[in-house]
């Protein structure tokens, strides 16, 4: 059995492994972590492989992967297992609390690995309508994580997910079949009409008017998934009633792999009619996104909400990134997938600490938190420094290869936008941030401890991860990141 099919098998054995185990909190837990684990290492085997000898594919090209695929599974190779690892202390408490019971615990680890299952099958299809077909799958999976509580708000949010979303996504649809019918008439073959491969191959053929409207149809179907405005407007109630470990999930994963689809589309289309086009239209959609999820983030006092609105903001960074093109702003973007998949799971696995300490998840009723919990106030901190982009945090990176890229470039308007967003975001951070951690709590505290090493220990790693890649060139990630732009810009 070859290893791209490997990878996708099994998690889909995990899950039904755990449908079928006894309903024991600790079995169900170490089953959880174990296939996990598994999961990860066999992704990993997959990355080796692009790394040591390039593309490759798998059954008559139906699967494929190239250095730009292995990013998007390093995020869910790393980024997966810490927050999988984390879910299982999460889910203790939320029984503790008596919010769930064994047989809702059975069903939240099943489905989270079945959500691990429809992303990667999303990052390793070649064929754009199974890839599209895989993202969509991603929401059905991921709906009822959200929504594990069956509780009024988290059903609602849930629904409004799953409508939205997949309105969005039948713009993506008809993207993909615009993209089969116009390179169909020139490779005249049905099946590899609707491989990527083949597509970037052909794609100066592409009929350029056609070409354009892929792609608006692809940046309004992906970017709704992504969390684009204006249709993001699912995304900050499903993080904020979904449980943390799902929030990370969705902010640090799923919306990459979305993302993942519009780099692709935005290398088809730019090799079909040039970056112009592409580069104008990325640059509008990510100048929208920063700048209304600037002025949302202002007015935030759940912890939740604010980071929700965070991964609308960096959503909008990768899209400008993408606006500003060049080597060193599609290097950014496809960095930034890195350093914000690293930095949302952090910041959403704090929030699921700070929820259990204070009971609560209104910042205005926090306070000295650095007393309480040092360790969580650390790891909060971490993640609202990094996302600001302070120096020495990985996002920082990403940001200042956009700027470097757009003042090279002479497009100094669009880069005085950026650092106006970026600053207003700054400031309604650091004021929040520091509302909570130092200010006086209004509120009773429910729990008033921190919490143990072993619990906070997926913090720890996801804190040390965007220090490293933001202090130190990883040599085998860049050299992904270095073929992925050369993939993007063959086009």
């Amino acid at each position: 059995m070859d290893s791209l099919t490997l990878l996708l098998i099994i998690p889909l054995a995990g899950a039904l492994l755990l449908m079928l185990a006894p309903k024991s909190y600790g079995f169900l837990s170490s089953l959880h972590i174990g296939v996990s684990a598994v999961t990860s290492f066999a992704l990993f085997v997959n990355i080796a492989k692009v790394l040591s000898g390039g593309t490759f594919y798998a059954h008559e090209n139906f699967l494929f992967l190239d250095s730009l695929g292995a990013v998007f599974l390093v995020l869910i190779a790393v980024t997966g297992f810490l927050v999988n690892l984390y879910s299982t202390t999460y889910m203790k408490w939320e029984l503790e609390g008596g919010h769930i019971d064994l047989c809702t615990l059975k069903k939240y680890y099943a489905l989270s690995h079945v959500f691990i299952f429809t992303m990667s099958l999303s990052v390793v299809c070649n064929n754009v309508a199974f890839m599209w077909a895989a993202i969509e799958a991603t929401t059905l999976a991921s709906v009822f994580l959200v929504a594990v509580q069956k509780d009024k708000k988290s059903t609602e949010s849930g629904y409004k997910y799953i409508v939205l979303c997949s309105i969005g996504l039948a713009f993506a649809l008809y993207a993909t079949i615009l993209l089969y019918s116009a390179t169909f008439a020139n490779v005249g073959n049905g099946e590899s009409s609707m491989l990527y491969t083949t597509i970037m191959a052909h794609a100066k053929e592409l009929n350029s008017d056609a070409a354009k409207l892929i792609f608006i149809f692809a940046l309004i179907g992906f970017g709704t998934k992504a969390g684009l405005a204006p249709t993001h407007t699912w995304l900050p109630d499903v993080h904020a009633q979904g449980p943390a470990p799902i929030s990370a999930l969705l902010s640090g994963v799923l919306l990459k792999c979305a993302m993942l689809a519009l780099f692709r589309y935005y290398a088809i289309v730019s090799g079909a009619i040039g970056f112009e086009f592409t580069q104008n239209v990325m640059l509008i959609s990510g100048t929208i996104t920063l700048f209304v999820s600037a002025f949302f983030l202002m007015r935030q006092h759940d912890v939740k909400r604010m980071f929700a609105y965070h991964s609308i903001a960096h959503m909008g960074v990768i899209a400008f990134a993408l606006g500003v093109g060049g080597v060193y702003g599609i290097m950014a973007a496809i960095f930034h997938c890195l350093a914000h998949s690293f930095t949302k799971a952090l910041a959403f696995c704090s929030t699921g600490n700070i929820a259990r300490i204070y009971g609560h998840k209104d910042m205005s009723k926090m306070g000295g938190m650095i007393k309480i919990a040092p360790i969580t106030t650390i790891m909060f901190g971490a993640a609202v420094c990094s996302l600001v982009g302070v120096p020495a945090f990985a996002i920082f990176v990403s940001e200042f290869l956009v700027f470097k890229e757009a003042i090279l470039s002479g497009q100094f308007i669009a880069v005085a936008l950026f650092a106006i967003a970026l600053t207003i975001i700054f400031i309604a951070d650091f004021s929040h941030f520091n509302m909570s951690s130092f200010g006086t709590a209004k509120g009773e505290i429910v729990h008033n401890k921190e919490m143990s090493w072993y619990e906070n220990l997926p913090l720890i790693v996801l804190c040390a991860l965007i220090i490293i890649f933001g202090v130190w060139h990883v040599d085998s990630f860049y050299t992904l990141v270095d073929t992925g732009v050369k993939i993007i810009m063959r086009g």
